[in-house]
């Protein structure tokens, strides 16, 4: 067996625990974990700040099943909706405390937490406040283009349409007819999420323009000033450790990788909120892709920044980077293939690691919300059952 193939047998046998294994009786155990990193210090408190349209699902998976795995603890709402259908409201500490699941103020009050991986309004004092000290913070960003795309089908944004031109028209064209009109329609549709008549988010209309930046906290009424948003890319750029790209997102998650310590196996992933559109960005008539980015001009500046910096540190990565990216991507095959995992799979193996890689985003975070809970109620009892060693503290005073 050739070293890369020995490589991926050590990291599979763990994520497996020990299944691979069996299948190579002729290898020594010690021969399996021989080329596995020899980081001693995973970091464990990230504040992930979640992108609408961005591919942000996907990445919120990776690190929810990493803190699940290691048992960390995450910062919750106690509105299983929150986070969800609308965004956490962080505006200052005192109200967001109140809030959070399971928490009594008596002694909880200055409680912190070791991940955050839900959707917000970037607001960097108040998650200090409630993170562990010296967090790692980490956000991902999309093409405006296939970022607007994305938010036109699963938002609904042609319900701002005649009812004639969204039975008749294609797609495309769809989205011809909203920027021949933008903010006439921007208008109509903001009335009808206003209406809750968007099944998907009470809080769609935010997602017409420019999101992106918006979900970081910028002032939208400065949206149109290229110097302010110049500026706040700055204050960004010293503030958030890693911006991933989505469209350059196996390549993100690498550097992710070796920021954080962890595992290549910490990084497996299965695509979510996949399919809500037929439309494919790179298919869109260029006039069309070039109105979308002026539309969204503050996004597109946000995005050339961030795109630019991800190169950059690939390139600070090292040597190894390319063949580490293609050990990734077979290896995510690989376990693809060993777990049956996809939309139309059967006969699926039903491991541990199998059926956490393949659980849907609700069903992970409801089963993280469930141990939350077992924990605030009898939390020596938990721990006792679990066998386990909950990172979670008290802010020291």
């Amino acid at each position: 067996m050739g070293r890369s193939k020995c490589k991926a047998a050590a990291i599979i046998s763990v994520i497996f625990g020990g299944l691979l294994y069996q299948y190579f009786p002729f290898m020594s155990r010690s021969e399996f974990y021989q080329d596995l990193p020899t980081c001693q210090s995973p970091v464990t408190n990230i504040a992930y700040l979640k992108i609408h349209k961005a591919g942000s699902s996907t990445l919120s998976q990776v690190i929810n099943r990493f803190g699940y795995r290691k048992n960390l603890s995450f910062l919750l709402p106690s509105d299983i909706e929150c986070g969800k259908r609308y965004m956490w409201d962080m505006k200052s500490t005192s109200e967001v405390r109140k809030d959070i699941l399971e928490i009594r103020p008596a002694d909880m009050s200055n409680s912190r937490y070791n991940l955050f991986t839900l959707h917000t309004i970037y607001n960097r004092r108040v998650l200090d406040d409630l993170m562990q000290p010296g967090s790692r913070y980490i956000t991902i960003l999309r093409d405006p283009v296939g970022q607007f795309v994305s938010a036109f089908g699963y938002y609904e944004f042609e319900r701002a349409l005649s009812y004639g031109k969204q039975n008749i028209l294609n797609e495309t064209e769809k989205i011809r007819e909203w920027f021949r009109h933008p903010h006439y329609y921007r208008r109509k549709y903001e009335d009808i999420a206003g209406r809750g008549e968007i099944e998907v988010s009470t809080e769609s209309y935010l997602f017409c323009r420019n999101s992106q930046v918006r979900d970081l906290g910028f002032d939208m009424i400065h949206e149109e000033n290229v110097f302010k948003i110049s500026e706040y890319i700055d204050v960004l750029d010293e503030e958030i450790d890693l911006v991933l790209i989505m469209d350059h997102f196996d390549e993100s998650l690498l550097v992710m990788q070796k920021m954080l310590c962890w595992e290549m196996s910490d990084i497996l992933y299965f695509p979510e909120n996949q399919g809500h559109s037929n439309l494919k960005s790179s298919r869109l008539p260029r006039d069309i892709a070039h109105t979308i980015r002026n539309w969204n001009s503050a996004d597109q500046q946000l995005y050339v920044h961030f795109n630019r910096t991800l190169w950059r540190k690939i390139r600070e990565y090292g040597p190894s980077f390319e063949s580490d990216l293609e050990t990734f991507r077979s290896l995510l095959k690989f376990v693809f293939q060993l777990c049956n995992i996809g939309p139309h799979s059967q006969d699926r193996i039903y491991s541990y690691n199998c059926r956490l890689l393949a659980m849907g985003k609700n069903a992970l975070m409801d089963a993280i919300r469930r141990r939350h809970r077992r924990y605030w109620r009898k939390p020596n009892e938990f721990l006792q059952t679990q066998g386990i060693s909950y990172q979670f503290s008290h802010q020291e005073e």
